[in-house]
């Protein structure tokens, strides 16, 4: 079963966050069925899952797992301070289309800071 979302994207943030702890979320990933798994610039596994709520609206639940990642790497707990424990984000990002282009933006508020996250739609 396909789901409208379904295809590969390009993930691009931009984030408030002033601390210590390089972030490398960025880069692309494939949802099929409305879910995608795959491991950021960090070795950071995010599993995340799409549900559309209406025509311009998409819910985003996104779990980051750092146990397996890079030594030096880190997530940000819900207090601020530094784990390699897994972090759930949830958002609802603006859905746009045109024709066979998809972008999905918006803002994820975790533990004080704000990221832009956007989703294009490359293949």
């Amino acid at each position: 079963m396909t789901h409208e979302l379904d295809g590969k994207y390009q993930v691009s943030s931009t984030s408030s966050y002033q601390g210590p702890l390089e972030k490398k979320s960025d880069g692309q990933t494939e949802i099929v069925d409305g879910k995608t798994m795959r491991r950021d610039a960090a070795n950071c596994l995010w599993t995340s899952t799409f549900t559309v709520l209406n025509e311009n609206e998409v819910e985003m639940i996104s779990v980051a797992d750092a146990s397996e990642a890079d030594t030096d790497f880190m997530l940000t707990a819900p207090d601020g301070s530094p784990t390699r424990e897994p972090v759930t984000y949830k958002a609802i990002l603006k859905l746009q289309r045109k024709d066979d282009k998809i972008q999905m933006s918006g803002q994820v508020e975790y533990d004080n800071n704000i990221t832009l996250l956007t989703m294009r739609k490359i293949g």
